[in-house]
């Protein structure tokens, strides 16, 4: 079998461009907004309407390519986010440009789908969760490269410009997906391969709650990120920038070091994932409590300790959802990818409402709380994590 590294490495660029024209409107909510004439706040709803798009369209529209093969639906997705990106660069005002991140939004829950399940597919014999670390670390890059990247490029030369070179990246890497990837044919599941076990349906509930409770703490801290960095060490602006990288190549090595421990120790690996973040965010909930700066140094660290253990948790759970999934891994990951959505969007919004009524020590307070309740569960669910691929599971490789 030969080695399936340039073919994850293809996958991991489509999951970097993806998280870089994700987020493209926060390194760039004031050019859109004096671009298109429109507040701030309107462009930070950018982020609220794709998650809650990708949410609501991500379920009909996997039931439509489920036997699809799985190349053709990579290929597309990725394509699909080129166009959204080249509209996004042409739009005439701010409706077109809501309208150019639905498309993107409706793509973007079959793709993270899929991707997972096609990784461990294409993955040596008991090296599923490497694989997929190696598909997630274009996330992790995608913090730390892709949105200085863009934020810098549409600064300087305007956000569409940026934008279009996002769709043209997304459109090579698209072409590049169709050459390198095999066809990943999907047989027709039998009627028996369509009912999924109630033990498996148990533990696709619990991993989704897990992600809910873990990412809705996650998200509703790191929204207002600069918040906490200007409180806990005295400064925005550059350092600022600073701590965006450092949360990002502590990422980096997070995944590196996911992908050598995961297959061995599945469930010990989300524990401590899991209680580093709630260690991380802890240490910042008390940083805040004192003077402005005066604990700086432990707010540095904790910023580093979250962002090499939280790039971790998607790996992690969605590893256990493509082993633990029943006859059809890729519905199993949908439902998985609406979880974490809805965790997203819900964490901003209730992120905004901690910090208008009690500000942004209680936002820190609250992502503890959430992010140990996610602890507790894994704790207590001690075959939720299995080392392989259940029986019942049909793979996509073995389709």
């Amino acid at each position: 079998m030969s080695s399936p590294l340039p073919k994850l490495l293809v996958l991991g660029a489509a999951a970097f461009i993806y998280v870089t024209a994700e987020t493209l409107p926060v390194g760039l909510l004031p050019e859109i907004s004096g671009d298109l004439g429109v507040s701030e706040s309107a462009v930070g709803l950018l982020l609220t309407f794709y998650a809650y798009g990708v949410a609501a369209m991500t379920m009909p529209l996997i039931r439509v390519v489920r036997e699809w093969p799985r190349r053709r639906v990579v290929v597309i997705t990725v394509a699909a986010l080129a166009l959204s990106q080249l509209m996004s660069a042409v739009s005439v005002g701010y409706p077109m440009l809501v309208i150019s991140r639905m498309l993107c939004a409706a793509t973007h829950g079959i793709f993270w789908a899929v991707v997972a399940p096609v990784a461990a597919s294409l993955a040596l014999p008991g090296k599923q969760g490497k694989a997929i670390a190696t598909v997630y670390a274009g996330t992790s890059l995608a913090l730390v490269a892709g949105n200085p990247l863009t934020a810098a490029m549409g600064q300087w030369f305007g956000w569409r410009t940026a934008a279009t070179i996002l769709g043209v990246v997304a459109t090579a890497i698209a072409v590049a997906l169709y050459f390198v990837l095999p066809a990943l044919p999907v047989a027709r599941a039998s009627s028996e391969q369509k009912k999924t076990p109630r033990v498996l349906d148990g533990t696709l509930a619990i991993l989704c709650g897990v992600t809910f409770l873990a990412v809705l703490g996650h998200f509703v801290a790191y929204t207002y990120f600069s918040l906490i960095v200007d409180r806990a060490i005295g400064s925005a602006g550059t350092t600022l920038t600073l701590m965006l990288m450092l949360y990002g190549l502590f990422g980096v090595v997070g995944i590196w070091v996911i992908g050598r421990s995961y297959d061995r120790w599945p469930r010990h690996s989300t524990i401590a994932a899991l209680g580093a973040v709630a260690a991380a965010v802890a240490i910042l909930w008390c940083t805040l409590t004192g003077a402005p700066g005066g604990l700086a140094v432990f707010a540095i660290g904790a910023i580093a300790l979250w962002g090499l253990a939280f790039t971790t948790i998607p790996v992690c759970i969605q590893s256990a959802v493509v082993r633990a999934a029943s006859a059809d891994a890729d519905k199993a990951s949908a439902i998985y990818v609406v979880a974490f959505q809805l965790a997203i969007a819900t964490g901003a919004l209730v992120g905004g409402v901690f910090v208008d009524i009690s500000g942004i020590v209680t936002v820190t307070a609250a992502a503890t709380i959430l992010v140990v309740a996610a602890l507790l569960v894994v704790v207590l669910a001690r075959n939720t994590f299995p080392r392989t691929v259940s029986p019942e599971t049909v793979t996509v490789a073995a389709r």
